[in-house]
């Protein structure tokens, strides 16, 4: 289940992605969700998923069929309110990336990142802490040059 939460959380922090239930990752081998009811499963999925996560994540949950077996393909888009991580451990332990198709944690500098991403700030447009800028000053450097 961390694993799964772990995908999730990278998935948000990261471009997005799918996390599929029902086919194992390192053979594709397809062998569905068995006899659980798919909507039942969509919902607990969902919950663990609200309960766990912080900010909310809201995943876009669909059912399919793939060689006659149902799976749930759990749709992740970009989140707009990073770092996304596990509410009862903290973000500096479990805000997750995407990196080459593996979820690590986000490091120091990472983390930082996305926290300004969550504000909508980049780290290009900030200026250097603790000097002044003076607009008029800046405008005749640059008509100079």
């Amino acid at each position: 289940m961390r694993n799964f939460l772990k995908d999730i959380i990278a998935f948000s922090n990261s471009t997005g992605g799918k996390v599929i239930v029902g086919i194992e990752d390192e053979t594709g081998t397809v062998y569905g969700i068995g006899e659980q009811s798919p909507f039942k499963l969509s919902d607990s999925i969902s919950n663990m998923v609200s309960d766990a996560c912080t900010p909310q994540i809201e995943p876009d949950i669909s059912i399919q069929t793939i060689e006659e077996k149902t799976v749930l393909v759990i749709d992740i888009v970009p989140g707009k309110f990073r770092p996304y991580y596990i509410a009862k451990k903290g973000k500096e332990t479990t805000a997750f990336i995407r990196i080459n198709g593996t979820s690590r944690p986000a490091d120091a500098r990472k983390l930082k990142e996305l926290e300004l991403e969550g504000q909508n700030i980049s780290y290009d447009s900030l200026q250097e802490i603790g000097r002044e800028f003076d607009k008029e000053k800046g405008i005749e450097t640059l008509r100079k040059q």
